[in-house]
């Protein structure tokens, strides 16, 4: 009998415990516990950096895991995110609202399928540092901007829910977009002792801060991030 080494499994039960905070979500939206649908969502970004940084350290990379990955991926930051905008902002407008959000989701389904697709055909979805779109996890962190806001007081998208099924169609097309964003896949995992202290510090930083400010914090980084989109552009063609 074949014995059976547990390590091969551990990032396929990473991906597959995001999977179980994405289902989570939907759960909290249904009881419009919003903020902690929103939390459920974040742990799965979480796990799925995890499970990717756990495979290419044990070396445990597989097509089972790719496609688990794609599959969590989709409801997590594809169906989840919608769901909780929809019934968070966009259920008043009703046909509009649904309309926005399911294109959300299809672009979401289309992005991972094109990037199944690449990685398939032996085309790498990072081009030296870089991803062609908006991955999804970004994506989700984007399209959930209205509601973080609601949180910190600012119900601009609340009270402009129109704006917000037009911003959720701008964030669904720049997921299929062909738009260079920076991509942090192409990191060397590998740090300099001289560098220890700066990223045990910059670590320490980021978890207080979204221990005391999880919301103003991620509204940040959000807002960075779209920022960031021209800026990774112009580097990409620099290169």
């Amino acid at each position: 009998m074949r014995e059976i080494n547990v390590r091969n499994y551990i990032p396929n039960l990473i991906t597959l415990t995001g999977l179980c905070f994405g289902l989570s979500s939907i759960r909290f939206a249904f009881f419009e516990e919003y903020k902690a649908g929103l939390i459920c969502i974040l742990i799965a970004g979480v796990c799925d950096a995890l499970d990717g940084l756990f495979s290419r350290i044990l070396k445990t990379q597989s097509e089972l895991g790719a496609e688990l990955d794609s599959l969590a991926d989709f409801l997590s930051f594809g169906v989840a995110p919608g769901i909780l905008l929809y019934l968070g902002v966009l259920s008043g407008l009703e046909i509009w609202g649904y309309v926005a959000v399911t294109a959300y989701i299809v672009f979401a389904c289309i992005r991972l399928a094109v990037f199944n697709l690449s990685q398939s055909s032996g085309n790498q979805a990072a081009y030296g540092g870089y991803f062609m779109g908006v991955p999804t996890p970004a994506g989700a962190g984007l399209v959930m901007l209205p509601l973080i806001h609601s949180f910190l007081g600012f119900d601009w998208g609340i009270n402009n829910p129109h704006a917000v099924a037009i911003y959720t169609g701008v964030v669904g097309i720049l997921l299929v977009s062909k738009i260079p964003t920076f991509s942090l896949k192409q990191l060397n995992l590998s740090i300099e002792r001289r560098f220890y202290l700066r990223f045990f510090f910059l670590f320490v930083l980021i978890v207080l801060m979204l221990i005391n400010f999880l919301w103003q914090f991620i509204s940040i980084v959000g807002v960075l991030y779209f920022l960031s989109l021209p800026i990774s552009a112009i580097s990409y063609k620099k290169k």
